[in-house]
């Protein structure tokens, strides 16, 4: 097994769809500007920014793996939004006459401040990741900082590298027309001006919405993070405990036999327990490795239910797993909770019984009562007084016997070209239980004449059963009851559930129970995550307050968030995803990307009112002007998600939540942008209108 041919392949997945993505972003910009030149230097953003990133992830410790690796693959659509804007623009201004190289500088400072704040908006989110403790940090402070730098590089390169290319490239002031889009923005005019006349209606479906996507996922309950599909699958084979060695090994051989004539699958190998401990393990279990071929790896899951169909006629207990990169594996799976106490019997007991309870749990298998195969032992209580008698003292006792029991010793140790080995001296065969028994000590009277003493005269000896592990948390023992976790099944649902199945088993005298395992985990990862994406809110309003210079229309822009959360809840919904710390991410993400849209809106409703326009018009206009701009760079982020989301290639599954909420989301918000923004707007501004004052009245009232 060779865990380096797993990650060249997950680095060569990632980076093909780092391509694609790319690659539908060319599309979608030369769709918009219809003009191969200002398409190229758009595009220059991407490799230019990628370059960079990995420059300052060079520099900061950042490795390629993953997560920095799946955060470069779905940054890529956002890379040009930066420059689209700015190239834009300098097109605008070469369109109405100005020389290549006025119309580049202008164009550049004229959208510097919007295009800085809106990518503070994006980036800030990630700030207060420093504040997130645990797994989830460090899962995740590469993705923050591998964003952050890569789109910190499209803000340096849109306004550097794409004036001065448009210098030369943007000669011709030919201005293309678009029949169909234009058709678009007298459609959307008319649908809006419905839209502001009726906002009640509006507004309350939208709310209706996002309460009902709300409740429908939430309700589902939660995971931390999707399994992801691996080339390899682990097959445990379990016998009866009294079987030996030799028929493990030919079922075993028999089972590897089967699943070599599986589809799709490479090599199988197996060993048993007990060569694996070095002969000190079970001798009724083994384990077997599959490795698949690679086109094959997304299907590890059929071919471990067809590796348990198989072999279900076999003597064992066989049982395939699909997916050996379950990242819960780190924190252990499934539901689970211990049992404190002190008496084993009262703790083993307690244990049976609520094992018991969450066999009737429907969702809930293989469940496991910490019990394991006891051990059999002699227990020997040496009686002092009798043993006095005999001239023997209790040390005596147990030193001779512990010296009969021991079989080989170390000797000495012998150095040879640099290697040092130990000198082994075997000594015989253990004793058995019946030797130990009769086991005879040759004691010497004070006479000094030899006598003999039997182990049985002076010590009680009994035949006991001894667990072979004895659990110790906080000095206190414990056993930990554990169950799986069915598929179709959430494990806080599930956790849910078995905390109702126990409410009511009374524990024995000085037996407390507590649920631990992965439910903990989730829940905990989910509050800091929750506490993150509040402070990012924070944040983002912070930067809008400072680029608006205002407190009312950066709260006007804030009302897309929850237009985000509703289309984020949707994806997840139809793609039967569940609410994960991944998908949590996702809107973390969103919480900075969506209000880039309603930044670009507000201003320029913000700038046409200034100049005088009526509120009603200036609403519209600002709509149906800003509309191109908002669906390019909305595009062209929603298509750099798609082949992520779709899950293409190894490995895809760890960043796949936060592609489908990004696509849900931005898909979603960006449509009902541009009619709840603007109903937002007239909702809170019924009585503010611009005065505007010409230059000749304005010396008027000077003079």
């Amino acid at each position: 097994m060779d865990q380096g041919d797993y990650i060249f392949m997950i680095v060569e997945s990632i980076f093909s769809n780092l391509l694609i993505s790319a690659l539908f972003s060319v599309v979608i910009l030369f769709l918009f500007l219809k003009d191969i030149k200002p398409t190229i230097i758009t595009l220059c953003s991407i490799p230019l920014s990628v370059l960079f990133a990995l420059i300052l992830m060079y520099f900061s410790g950042v490795t390629l793996n993953l997560i920095s690796m799946s955060a470069l693959a779905v940054s890529i659509g956002m890379l040009v939004d930066n420059g689209v804007v700015v190239i834009e623009n300098i097109y605008r201004l070469r369109h109405k006459g100005i020389d290549p190289i006025r119309a580049a500088v202008s164009g550049a400072s004229q959208v510097a401040g919007a295009i800085a704040a809106s990518t503070l908006t994006t980036v800030c989110v990630f700030l207060p990741i420093v504040f997130v403790e645990g797994m989830t940090r460090d899962l995740f402070m590469d993705m923050a900082l591998t964003l952050g730098y890569a789109l910190g590089a499209s803000l340096l390169i849109a306004l550097t590298v794409v004036p001065t290319m448009s210098v030369k490239l943007l000669n011709s002031k030919k201005e293309h027309t678009h029949k169909f889009f234009d058709r678009l923005l007298v459609v959307y005019g008319r649908v809006l001006n419905v839209a502001l006349r009726r906002k009640a209606l509006v507004l309350i479906l939208t709310v209706v919405l996002l309460a009902a996507t709300t409740v429908l996922a939430i309700g589902r309950g939660y995971s931390f993070m999707p399994e992801m599909s691996s080339q390899q699958i682990t097959v445990s084979v379990s016998l009866d405990r009294d079987s030996s060695a030799d028929q493990t090994k030919s079922v075993t051989t028999e089972a590897i036999a089967r699943i070599r004539k599986i589809d799709g699958v490479q090599t199988v190998g197996g060993s048993l327990a007990s060569s694996l401990m070095g002969g000190s393990g079970s001798s009724n279990t083994s384990s077997i490795y599959v490795i698949l071929d690679e086109d094959y790896i997304k299907k590890s899951g059929d071919v471990a239910k067809e590796i348990n169909k198989v072999c279900a006629d076999l003597p064992a207990e066989i049982e395939a797993s699909g997916s050996a990169m379950d990242i819960s594996m780190l924190m252990g799976s499934g539901v689970s909770l211990n049992l404190y106490g002190d008496d084993l019997n009262d703790l083993q007991k307690a244990a049976n019984e609520i094992a018991a309870l969450l066999k009737n749990v429907r969702g809930l298998k293989n469940v496991f009562a910490g019990e394991e195969e006891p051990s059999p032992e002699l227990h020997l209580s040496v009686d002092k007084l009798k043993a006095a008698e005999k001239g023997l003292t209790v040390a005596q006792v147990y030193q001779e016997i512990a010296a009969a029991l021991t079989t080989e010793a170390t000797a000495t140790s012998i150095t040879e070209n640099g290697t040092t080995y130990d000198v082994v001296v075997v000594n015989g065969t253990a004793l058995t239980p019946d030797e130990v028994k009769n086991y005879v000590f040759t004691v010497t009277d004070k006479e000094g004449a030899e006598q003999e003493v039997k182990l049985s005269d002076i010590a009680t000896i009994t035949e006991e059963q001894s667990p072979r592990t004895i659990s110790r948390q906080n000095q206190r023992r414990y056993i930990t009851v554990s169950a799986e976790v069915e598929d179709g099944f959430t494990v806080t649902d599930m956790t849910a559930a078995a905390e109702k199945a126990v409410k009511n088993y009374t524990l024995p005298e000085g037996i407390t129970l507590e649920f631990t395992g992965e439910n903990e985990t989730v829940m905990e990862a989910m509050v800091q995550l929750v506490l993150m994406l509040l402070l990012g809110i924070l944040l983002v309003y912070l930067i809008m307050v400072a680029q608006f210079q205002s407190l009312k229309s950066p709260f006007i822009v804030m009302f897309t968030i929850p237009l985000a959360f509703t289309g984020g809840f949707i994806g997840l919904l139809v793609t039967g995803l569940d609410v994960s710390v991944i998908s949590v991410i996702g809107f973390v993400m969103l919480t900075g990307i969506i209000v880039n849209n309603g930044i670009v809106l507000v201003d320029y409703v913000n700038q046409l009112r200034a100049d005088g326009m009526a509120k009603h018009d200036a609403l519209i206009e600002a709509g149906q002007t800003r509309m191109r701009p908002i669906l390019m760079t909305s595009l062209t982020t929603i298509l750099g998600f798609v082949m992520t989301a779709v899950g293409v290639g190894g490995g895809s599954e760890m960043m796949q939540p936060i592609a489908v909420v990004c696509i849900g989301g931005m898909t979603y918000a960006t449509l009902m942008t541009l009619f709840v923004v603007p109903i937002m707007y007239d909702v809170f501004n019924r009585k503010e209108e611009y005065i505007v004052i010409t230059d000749d009245q304005l010396t008027a009232v000077e003079e």
